[in-house]
This record gives C-alpha cells, sequence and structure tokens, in this order.
C-alpha cells in the first residue's frame, strides 16, 4: 500500500520509479510545488542529510530528509521533468552525444571535487531537461548502506571490473561508468552484454569491450578512442581524475 502522507508535509501524488533501496513518488510540498520523495526500502535508522559544500548546475537539488514516524527514512528533492539516459534508448548523433559528455563530465567532476565518490551511476542517474542533462542520484541522496550490501551493488552494465571482484568504488570507477553510458550512447549497446548478471559480470572480467570504432559510425575514431581509455580494465590506465579526461579528450579533438 503506498503511504499518502509523509512528515506531515509531503502529499504523495503518483510513483515515478523504484531500485534496490527507494522507492521514488512525485508528491506535493504543502509550503508549495510539486518534489519527489524517495522512501527507504529497508529500515533505515538515519539518512545523510546535507549536500557537498559545493553544486552544480548539472545536479539535481536536494531539499530535505528525515525519518518519518511511519513510513520510515525520506529524502526529497526538485521535480525535474524530461527523460533519462535509459528511457531514451538507441543512439545518438555527434553533437548530442558531446553535449551529453560535456555536461556528465561537469557534473560528476564536481561531485569528485567535493570529495565524493559515486559508486553506482547508471543509465537511469542522468535525466536532459529542459535545461540540459542532470545528474538525479547523488550520494548525499542515498540512504545508509545496510550492512548486510556486498560491494558488487549497482547496475551490472556500468560496474567496474575491481566492483565485481568486491573493491569499493573510486574515483576510477565513476570513469569506467562513465564510459560504459558513452560507449551506449554512441553505439546503442553495452560494452559488455549477456542473458544474466553473472554472465556480463563473467565477460566484464574476462574480456575487454569491443574496440568501439566498429561499432558506431557516427563518432570521429579519435573520441572513440577516449572512451576505450576511459573504459580499460585497470583502474590505473583509466585517467586518474575527470579532470585528467577532460583533458585528454580536448586534445583528441585538437
Amino acid at each position: 500500500m503506498i503511504p499518502t502522507r509523509i512528515a506531515d508535509r509531503y502529499d504523495l501524488l503518483a510513483p515515478l520509479g523504484s531500485g534496490g533501496e527507494a522507492r521514488v513518488f512525485r508528491a506535493r510540498d504543502e509550503r508549495g510545488g510539486e518534489v519527489a520523495v524517495r522512501l527507504a526500502l529497508g529500515d533505515v535508522k538515519s539518512v545523510v542529510s546535507a549536500p557537498p559544500l559545493v553544486a552544480n548546475e548539472h545536479w539535481v537539488r536536494f531539499l530535505d530528509a528525515g525519518i518519518d514516524p511511519q513510513h520510515g527514512a525520506y529524502q526529497v528533492f526538485e521535480l525535474l521533468e524530461g527523460r533519462t539516459f535509459g528511457s531514451l534508448g538507441g543512439t545518438t548523433d555527434a553533437g548530442s552525444w558531446r553535449l551529453f559528455v560535456d555536461q556528465s563530465l561537469n557534473a560528476v567532476d564536481a561531485l569528485h571535487q567535493a570529495h565524493w565518490v559515486h559508486g553506482d551511476i547508471n543509465a537511469d542517474n542522468f535525466i536532459l531537461t529542459a535545461g540540459g542533462w542532470k545528474l538525479l542520484e547523488l550520494p548525499f541522496h542515498r540512504f545508509e548502506t545496510p550492512a548486510a550490501r556486498s560491494t558488487m551493488f549497482g547496475s551490472i552494465y556500468t560496474l567496474a571490473p575491481e566492483q565485481i571482484d568486491g573493491s569499493q568504488p573510486s574515483v576510477r570507477s565513476d570513469i569506467y561508468a562513465l564510459g560504459c553510458l558513452y560507449y551506449r550512447a554512441a553505439s546503442g549497446r553495452w560494452p559488455h552484454d549477456g542473458n544474466s548478471t553473472q554472465e556480463i559480470a563473467i565477460h566484464c572480467l574476462m574480456h575487454p569491450a569491443d574496440d568501439l570504432k566498429g561499432e558506431t559510425q557516427g563518432l570521429p575514431a579519435p573520441w572513440c578512442d577516449w572512451v576505450m581509455r576511459l573504459l580499460a580494465r585497470q583502474p590505473n590506465d583509466r585517467p586518474p581524475s575527470l579532470a585528467a579526461a577532460r583533458q585528454l579528450l580536448a586534445e583528441a579533438v585538437a
């Protein structure tokens, strides 16, 4: 049963989606306007309620968080209208691809500059709004990590090989995840695919992704090579930061 009111303030109107740890609803704030309310699925004792000290035009705006006595942990953020990267599907032309790359690099680099690692960048994390691409889910919008959760938590299509092997998320695993999104935007397919989570994980661990140059006709070869650099299987073979990645892309088109 869908709860109807949270924190004696937010009236839930309709579900927007759900994931492994929360459900998201369109809601009306009694103090004015519509918002998105995220409810934890599990028994969460606390929530991270403060955003990083910096903000970015390509981040969703954090508004509120707390614990509802009846319905548990919740978080509130601005309601964005648009389509997620995952819902768009297919390939993009070079101009649209570059816009997505530039704005997503901007968003995640700002996150890293604020000393946060995302850890689960995936196709549903970016939404195309009238103002451009925005990162929907930020670390401070996540609930406390359940003690029983394994380190391999997230979208299998964008998990870095080291995360599948049990390593904690890092700047370089975020870079790998972005490379997966850029590969899919250019080719219409993921770097690693399969009929099950296990098949995809094994392929990611055992085989390099097919060269993007052979999977797309829409991007210049240097751009394709740049994406493949982000998808290096060994973390140390990827750029050390998104600033470095951005510089490599600039050099590729010079």
